[in-house]
């Protein structure tokens, strides 16, 4: 047979394995669907009849395979047909009119919405000729998402072509394979993951993985494959007891076992530094049941049957994922002495671990945007993102830059789940801090944060946040962000929202000193800024008002630090002392010996001291030092006392290393919470 005969023949296969697929999913389509589906595969095959693949196969081949995946996932009509017309607008000669005039609109709008999409070129943020191309590229990914938020089937329908280009990547030229196969392990998969789609998530790092590092891949799968056989035997074991119990039980249910995919194992084995022997969840075992009651009721079989292997077991039924996956999941361990993890799930829950986001098709949930992201939480992050630099001018590459970043920095991140007072799950990247979660709830609510109750138990803006953790903030309407927040927050983009802060914050201050000017005639102010010193004695000042240099030093009497107002005294041969303007030392008349100044950087630390009177108890003394270690303050000394003259109150004085004001009041804010504690205060 001639290779161009088996190529058609090969295509009017896989179109057969299309119209089969669609209806296996939908036993209840229409003529006119089927018709419709017909109508698009003869018009992608005469779009594409010229044109080929590097494989040498007829373009219409990929396409084609794109439609399956589609249609696979139990995707609408539209959807697939769209699958198959998604190259057509950008490589051939039919335009978005004419698609809308022979199908329709919702189909012309997801094929023109997937054309915009180019690759992201990773490499060329490296490179200064590049930038303009890459600018342009992460503008393309940017539009795509913009366009998700209207119809996330646009994500999906890129996702399906991307899995079938990886398929056949080995056409492509090595640096090409290099950078789209990092662009999948970077956007793609990660984007799958969000989604929920799993399936599609685990073979696209897979082939990437193999693309990119094909030795470390073959060398992996050689290590599974020496002990597959009797792998599979024993778990044919294992699935075979189980069955007989839950079936003795009541429980009809469908056992799958599996091995966990490439990447995933190549992933484990390189963070935690094991080996293959090592990974607990290696091999496993999947119990799919009718209801969710049996999901539990097998759990409890399970358990009768082999020893449950302490904290290994989740509960993503009751508390789902914010992709919505459920699943119970238990490690056990093996009549051979080695650890098994068991997934336990319904039938429309393994669908929806399979597919995500996608299986809502499947089931004819309500479709709408506003219904599937509160079920996708991801969704509301993606529309945030998006939508931020939706205004902002696209010719700036560093505009460009912090968008990729910060949805890199979404993607990328492990998720840590934690609870409101209300009990509602919020999804934080691992690291994540009061502040973050403040943040996450609403802007102006971190704006406004004070301090926080973690689990019930006072806690700084500082402190990092774990799994299962419940979160209150408490705020303040005089409250505001400082400089030192930069430092706790682990998401660049809410760092990105406080820098704005300050950036408006100071424009509204030169705004308001150049008013000041002009109501008041002053001579001409010449800005001297003194480095700081290694020393910390010394202060980062800007002096205002000289044309001079002289020593400057801080008065002890007041021991001010960043963010106090306040101003220099002249002194006789000891050059100029920095004093708060409410010090009670300073001349109360004014004299030509007082001087402007103001604080230049925020890089020093300086020793304050901190007296704390408090209603003695037991263990008080330990809880103010936990809450001054929990603000990740040194401590450089403490004394506390008894007075005689006041019965059962305890005074302790901490001197301690501080860096801005508002670090210094985040510590007092935090101490006047802790149970028993009468004042809280400065100590001049």
């Amino acid at each position: 047979m001639r290779l161009e005969n088996l190529f058609l023949s090969n295509s009017t296969h896989l179109f057969k394995q299309l119209l089969e697929t669609i209806k296996k999913h939908n036993p209840k389509i229409s003529e006119k669907e089927i018709n419709l589906i017909k109508k698009s595969y003869e018009l992608a095959e005469q779009a594409h009849k010229n044109q080929k693949r590097l494989s040498g196969e007829p373009y219409i081949i990929h396409p084609l395979n794109v439609a399956i995946y589609l249609a696979k996932m139990g995707l609408d009509i539209n959807t697939i047909a769209a699958g198959l017309l998604h190259d057509v607008i950008e490589d051939t000669i039919y335009n978005e009119e004419y698609i809308k005039k022979e199908f329709n609109e919702e189909i012309a709008k997801l094929v023109k919405s997937v054309t915009k999409i180019s690759l992201v070129k990773k490499d060329s943020y490296k490179e200064k000729l590049n930038e303009l191309k890459a600018q342009e590229s992460i503008e393309n990914l940017r539009l795509m998402l913009l366009a998700s938020i209207d119809d996330i089937r646009v994500i999906i329908i890129k996702l399906a072509d991307k899995l079938h280009n990886m398929q056949t990547i080995k056409y492509q030229k090595p640096h090409k394979i290099e950078r789209i196969s990092k662009e999948v392990l970077d956007i793609y998969a990660p984007i799958a993951g969000r989604l929920g789609m799993y399936r599609i998530k685990s073979e696209l790092e897979d082939l990437a993985f193999e693309a990119l590092y094909p030795k470390e891949a073959e060398k992996l799968r050689q290590e599974i494959n020496l002990s597959k056989d009797s792998l599979e035997n024993y778990l044919k074991k294992i699935k075979k007891i189980l069955y007989s119990k839950l079936k003795e039980a009541g429980i009809e249910s469908q056992i799958d076992s599996r091995i966990k995919h490439l990447y995933s194992i190549y992933q484990k084995m390189n963070k935690n530094n094991k080996t293959i022997q090592q990974i607990y969840d290696l091999r496993g075992i999947r119990v799919i049941v009718s209801e969710v009651n049996d999901c539990y009721s097998a759990l409890g079989i399970i358990h009768t049957l082999w020893k449950p292997l302490p904290g290994r077991f989740k509960d993503y039924i009751a508390l789902p994922k914010p992709n919505g996956y459920q699943s119970l999941h238990t490690t056990i361990m093996a009549p051979d002495g080695k650890p098994i993890e068991i997934q336990i799930r319904t039938f429309e829950m393994n669908e929806q671990a399979e597919n995500g986001i996608a299986s809502h098709w499947l089931y004819k949930h309500n479709l709408n945007y506003k219904s599937l992201k509160s079920k996708f939480q991801w969704l509301n992050i993606l529309k945030q993102i998006t939508l931020e630099y939706q205004n902002k001018n696209k010719n700036q590459w560093e505009v460009s830059k912090e968008f990729f970043m910060n949805l890199q920095d979404e993607l990328q991140s492990d998720e840590i789940y934690v609870f409101t007072p209300k009990a509602d799950i919020i999804t934080l990247p691992r690291g994540s801090t009061v502040l973050d979660f403040a943040f996450k709830i609403h802007t102006e609510l971190g704006f406004h944060c004070k301090s926080a109750l973690v689990n019930d138990k006072i806690a700084p803006l500082s402190t990092e946040l774990k799994n299962g953790d419940k979160v209150e903030i408490i705020t303040h309407p005089d409250a505001k962000p400082s400089p030192i927040w930069l430092k706790y927050i682990k998401s660049n983009r809410i760092k990105q929202k406080i820098r704005n802060y300050f950036r408006k914050k100071e424009e509204q201050e030169i705004i308001k000193e150049q008013k000041q000017k002009e109501e008041i005639t002053k001579p001409t102010e010449i800005k001297i800024k003194r480095k700081p010193s290694k020393n910390p004695q010394e202060v980062p000042i800007e002096v205002i008002g000289g044309n001079f240099d002289v020593p400057v030093r801080y008065a002890g009497c007041c021991s001010p630090v960043p963010g106090d107002k306040i101003i220099g005294y002249i002194t006789r041969g000891r050059g100029i002392t920095i004093h708060r303007t409410d010090c009670s030392q300073l001349p109360k008349i004014e004299d030509d010996r007082f001087i402007s100044v103001k604080w230049e950087g925020l890089t020093e630390i300086y020793p304050i001291s901190v007296e704390i009177t408090a209603k003695d108890r037991q263990g008080l003394y330990l809880d103010l030092v936990q809450v001054i270690t929990r603000t990740k303050t040194n401590i450089l000394k403490a004394t506390a006392e008894l007075p005689k003259e006041q019965n059962g109150t305890m005074k302790a004085t901490f001197l301690l290393e501080i860096e801005h004001l508002d670090h210094l009041n985040e510590i007092l804010e935090s101490l006047k919470l802790v149970n028993g504690v009468l004042e809280a205060k400065r100590k001049n």
